[in-house]
Formats: C-alpha cells, structure tokens, sequence
C-alpha cells in the first residue's frame, strides 16, 4: 500500500499544482480587468484577422478589454448564447475544451457588437433584419449592451464577379443605420470608413487584400471607430 501510495503522489502533486495555477491565473485575470469594460466582437474574418485584443496597446487606452469570436455563417444565434453562458462553457468533445479547464473561465463581456461579413450577401434581408433583432433583444435581456456594425463593402472589381452583393450591403446597412438610432444603438459604421464614396459606396482598394477581406491598414483605420463606439457605449448607461 506503501509503494501505491508513493507512486501516486507525483500525479497528485501534479494534479494540485494545474489547479492552482488555474487559481491563480484566474485571479490575476480578474485583478487586472477590475474597472474595465469588456467588449466583444461577434463576427467571422473581420474579427479573426484584426486583433482587436491588441486595441488599448496601439491606441493607447487602457480602459477596456476587447475579444473577437467567430461564428462562420450569418446566423450567430449559437455563438452568442455560448458568450452569454459565461463562465460556464458549452461541452465540445475536443481538446481545447478540456485544455480549457486548466485556463481562467471566460469573462461575460459588458458589450457586445454584432457584425457580419460581406461574403453572406445578397441574402434575405427580411431574415437577416429578423436575427438582429432577436440579438439585440437577447443581449438586453440578458444584462449586456448590444452595439451594431455596418458590413464592409467590396471594391469595384470583386462586384463584377458577384453580382448583387453591393446592392444587397447598401441594402442592409441603411436598414442597420436606421435601426441603431431607432434602438439607440452604439453603431461602429465600417462601411463609412471604408468606402470611397457616399454614392458608389464600394470599398476602397487600399483597404483591401481581394477586394473581400481587410488588411492592416484598414483594421488601423477601424480601431478607432470602434474604440469611439465603446466610449459611447459607455456613456449611456444601463442596456
């Protein structure tokens, strides 16, 4: 009994020591969010490729948290029911669930920005209009602040090859425009800062990879339109 004993003792000391540090991670964690606010992003590429956790270190503005999580069709009804579970977390039979318990527990973020992507465009709107709202709804009654995006346009070239998709963006953002002011949304306008113009309102080649997807110098562009939509956010108060 002796020798079993002994023999178990490394993998409890192991055991004891991944708690621990789960502990102590998650305690300085929470020490070093005290008093700021948690905003999180709630697309597909744009959020995956912008680092938006790297925001407060470029602009220089401590005051909040930013995350992105991705949800890779327009519909983010399951991603967001998964943020607003937090800390508990979603069982999935894979390894980063299980890596996860050795990890501090998701924070529930205060505000969160709904933001789709060009690629599901055209689609139906009337559906499209449908999901944003219950979102929003969903946000609210859940405590949280929502907050709403403008979709990137594409360039001229990339229209050529996808016919009906400008339409369809332009479409959909005025709807989002006079939605936010409607609901008093804070709204992160990407398409008014990225477009070349108030009449064509095609994406600017600059600003663009392939005429879809975002480069750097863009996601430099947008850090401050979002970081002025979570002030604002702030401002207002209770959701």
């Amino acid at each position: 009994m002796k020798n079993i004993a002994y023999q178990l003792n490394p993998l409890l000391v192991l055991l004891m020591s991944a708690v621990f540090l789960a502990f102590a991670g998650a305690t300085a964690l929470a020490a070093d969010q005290a008093g700021k606010t948690r905003v999180l992003l709630l697309g597909a590429s744009v959020g995956q490729d912008w680092g938006v956790e790297g925001l407060p270190k470029r602009l220089g503005n401590d005051r909040f948290e930013f995350e992105a999580v991705q949800a890779w069709q327009f519909d983010k009804t399951g991603m967001l029911d998964e943020v607003l579970m937090r800390p508990k977390r979603k069982f999935k039979a894979t390894k980063s669930y299980f890596k996860g318990f050795l990890e501090p527990s998701p924070v529930k973020p205060d505000i969160i920005v709904i933001k789709e992507c060009a690629a599901y465009f055209p689609g139906d709107l009337a559906s499209y209009k449908s999901m944003v709202k219950k979102w929003v709804a969903t946000i609210r009654a859940a405590g949280r602040k929502p907050a709403i995006a403008t979709v990137s346009p594409i360039t001229r070239v990339r229209t050529l090859t996808h016919p009906g998709r400008i339409e369809s963006i332009r479409a959909f953002n005025d709807w989002v425009r006079e939605y936010a002011e409607s609901e008093n949304l804070p709204l992160i306008d990407i398409e008014a800062a990225m477009r070349t113009d108030t009449k064509e309102r095609l994406l600017r080649e600059e600003y663009s990879t392939d005429g879809l997807h975002l480069n750097r110098k863009a996601y430099d562009v947008l850090d401050k339109v979002l970081l002025e939509a979570s002030v604002k956010a702030v401002s207002q108060g209770k959701p």
